[in-house]
């Protein structure tokens, strides 16, 4: 096992899932915490993990309950159902899996019920409502602008009002891709006008498109946000991190040289340099690319980790521990390690 490997393996994927939890990405963290528990991992780490995961877990069946019984309201039985099943998947507490489960006893009930008759009255039919256990408040309502806010908690802050002036359309779309239903949520960025399709539809698209496995084509749609945008970070991370998971690491490298030579943030492409070779297990590039990003100014506390700890590889403890008086104190200690850029989406 290369350097690289005994120094991150595992931790930057743990690193990441705690982030994806404090980032409402809970969707990622569920995917992120099915591949850890394959690990290796010790005793307080698969703890943590599995904390984690029902944390995310359960965040994410409480969003599509919420959805469940909204679609159950509107009678639209189908995506009810497909809201419900996904919240049993995601379930982890005993007390939500039984309301969830009253939810599908619900929708049984009315996909069962007989069609009403035209001369009931109000009164009897707000009866039956009752009856089910679905109630008609506003109040249980699933508070979308909230769920909207919280994931654009995770973006940089120079993007969040870019966000908050799209469509209705457009947040809807967002909304559903950072729920985990890529399908849908590409279906309908697809049916928005062809003014909304700017760099932030290309990126979000990408995303989506990267998490269903089809790096070429993710990679087509993020190149095509920072055409228009060539100043769109996180389109770049993705990319990156695209291009590290299809082994591409010649076009990576290529891709973020061509950035620098246009003087385009130097010191987040040395960043991005760093996290490439990190993936060949390159320990003198990733260290020399890393330490060029911190003296340019970029303070990813993950980049500074990951010089750190190759200083201390090589004996070099001076230097390692100046770095590590760096890192901010959540970011230490077990488990910290390697950016995941896959979080970004």
């Amino acid at each position: 096992m290369g350097l690289l490997q005994r120094l991150f393996s595992g931790k930057s994927d743990l690193d990441a899932l705690r982030k994806a939890v404090s980032r409402q990405r809970y969707a990622d963290a569920l995917h992120m915490g099915e591949e850890l528990q394959k690990c290796g991992l010790n005793a307080e780490e698969h703890a943590e993990v599995e904390t984690l995961v029902k944390q995310a877990g359960d965040k994410l069946a409480q969003v599509n309950l919420d959805e469940g019984k909204y679609l159950l309201k509107e009678q639209q039985w189908d995506r009810a159902g497909e809201h419900l099943e996904l919240a049993q998947q995601q379930v982890f507490s005993p007390e939500l899996a039984q309301e969830i489960e009253q939810a599908l006893q619900n929708l049984e009930m009315h996909r069962n019920a007989p069609l009403p008759d035209p001369a009931a009255t109000s009164s009897t039919s707000d009866k039956c409502d009752s009856a089910a256990g679905i109630s008609v408040s506003e109040d249980d309502l699933p508070d979308f602008d909230a769920r909207f806010e919280l994931i654009l908690a995770g973006y940089p802050e120079e993007l969040v009002p870019r966000y908050q002036n799209k469509s209705q359309e457009f947040k809807e779309a967002f909304v559903l891709g950072h729920q985990g239903e890529e399908v849908e949520a590409l279906k309908r960025f697809g049916n928005l006008p062809a003014e909304e399709q700017d760099d932030l539809f290309d990126f979000e698209a990408g995303c989506l498109i990267a998490r269903l496995g089809e790096g070429p084509k993710a990679c087509n749609a993020l190149y095509s946000a920072l055409q228009q945008n060539p100043t769109l970070e996180l389109a770049t991370e993705i990319m990156v991190s695209v291009l590290i998971g299809m082994e591409e690491y010649q076009k990576a490298i290529n891709f973020i040289q061509e950035m620098k030579a246009k003087n385009q943030n130097p010191a987040f492409c040395h960043a991005q340099l760093a996290t490439v070779y990190y993936a060949q297990d390159d320990a003198d590039n990733t260290l020399n690319h890393a330490m060029n990003a911190i003296e340019g100014g970029h303070a990813d506390p993950n980049i500074v980790l990951m010089a750190a700890m190759l200083h201390e590889a090589k004996e070099q403890h001076h230097e390692a521990e100046a770095l590590y008086r760096q890192i901010p104190a959540p970011a230490k200690g077990c488990g910290s390690g390697g950016k995941n850029v896959e979080q970004s989406c």
